[in-house]
């Protein structure tokens, strides 16, 4: 939603526009607000204009005021690079179209322990750019669940096969925000359903594999790291200031260094999307259920990562009828569908029979909108025995992390 203008007609009869004050409700940093040199700041408020060019950060009086280059922009955010001054504390201000807003101090801290950079800023608006739309082909369809929240169903050949594809697609900004919570190392763990209820969620999927990857929630250890494959650990979707990152790491251990900058970090694997192209992987690295097609989870980013995708494929679902058939995904394949759906970086997450995706208000009893592959010991039953699951009882399993998106527009 852009900031509210009134149009003033002159005694010329010209119209011009009278922008609203803007106005700095709180300055947020990796510090617990505090300032550090040459580090990212958050102003968050009211009537920043989303062109970047038009908001200022000044300081100093009058004609003598000078200005701070911002560095992103929308109508509720500015970030600028604290400069380096000297100073133990900076009295600013925004400038938004010539108008001022109060003024705010930033409380100026020493450069803590050196550690790894933090996710670049933005630098302008890129839109979310899909090149696959599953809600025009046959057997798609979209609802929406918030203001810049949608939910895309599709059951229907993609790749020559049959699949069942349910994702998320929703935006960032003052109404809607993204979170992780893990609960797997606790007596009584939730399902999945429970956690987005706990948390009052409006949709989100399981995430990292609680067994082998590190999590980070809320700047406290959850998880730690795993070991493995590289290409089982070499991503992590990450939380920092209000903004969104997938970075590349070289397994779960470098995530964890990233705890002195970071407050929110979930790990996964493969790599899917990384800069707006697929990654590959050596034929004689690549382990079977890289290779092979399975039930999938996933997450992906647009390029300024303020849009969230997140997907779910079901799969062995070997029925003769249609309605109950899906195949799954290779990662190749997966891949694809992530950078497809606008995606500029993709994570595979934790798949198989923990592959779920819940909506508030929507799917069955428990909101599971897609349906899990589940095999033993649900149904006491050998492992490699696999059901269409029906019963609405055993339509949900326990996952140690959920991704989510929350909303204060519920529909």
């Amino acid at each position: 939603m852009l900031p509210a203008f009134i149009l003033v007609v002159n005694a010329c009869g010209k119209k011009t526009v009278n922008w609203p004050d803007p106005y700095i409700a709180e300055i947020s940093t990796d510090y617990e607000g505090k300032v550090v040199a040459g580090k990212a700041v958050c102003f968050d408020g009211a009537n920043f204009s989303p062109v970047l060019e038009e908001n200022k950060i000044l300081y100093g009086v009058g004609l003598d005021a000078k200005s701070i280059e911002v560095t992103w922009a929308s109508e509720d955010r500015l970030v600028i690079m604290a400069p380096d001054l000297g100073l133990n504390e900076l009295k600013v201000r925004a400038s938004v179209r010539g108008k001022e807003s109060n003024e705010v101090v930033m409380e100026y801290i020493p450069d803590p322990e050196p550690g790894p950079e933090p996710p670049p800023v933005p630098t302008e608006f890129d839109p979310y750019k899909p090149s696959i739309d599953f809600a025009k082909m046959s057997g798609g369809s979209v609802t929406a669940l918030a203001d810049s929240v949608d939910w895309i169903h599709f059951h229907g050949q993609w790749e020559g096969q049959w699949r069942n594809i349910d994702i998320i697609r929703a935006r960032m900004n003052a109404h809607n925000s993204f979170g992780i919570f893990f609960d797997y190392r606790t007596e009584g763990r939730l399902y999945v359903n429970e956690k987005a209820e706990y948390v009052d969620a409006i949709a989100g999927t399981n995430a990292s594999m609680a067994c082998c990857h590190y999590v980070r929630v809320n700047g406290e250890d959850k998880n730690g790291a795993g070991t493995g494959d590289y290409f089982v650990h070499n991503g992590a979707m990450i939380k920092y200031s209000g903004l969104l990152d997938i970075r590349e790491i070289a397994g779960d251990a470098q995530a964890a260094r990233y705890s002195s900058v970071v407050t929110d970090i979930g790990c996964g694997g493969p790599l899917l999307v990384m800069d707006g192209v697929i990654k590959t992987y050596p034929e004689e690295t690549s382990a079977d259920f890289l290779k092979n097609v399975h039930p999938r989870t996933a997450i992906g980013l647009s390029e300024d990562g303020k849009t969230v995708v997140q997907v779910t494929v079901d799969g062995r679902w070997t029925s003769s009828n249609t309605s109950q058939r899906a195949i799954g995904m290779t990662t190749p394949q997966l891949s694809k569908l992530m950078q497809g759906l606008g995606c500029y970086k993709a994570l595979n997450l934790d798949g198989g029979g923990g592959t779920q995706m819940w909506i508030y208000g929507k799917g069955d009893k428990h909101n599971m909108v897609n349906h899990p592959h589940n095999s033993w010991p649900v149904y006491g039953t050998e492992p490699e025995e696999y059901y269409w699951i029906k019963d609405n009882e055993v339509a949900r399993r326990t996952a140690g992390t959920l991704f989510y998106i929350t909303s204060d527009l519920k529909r």
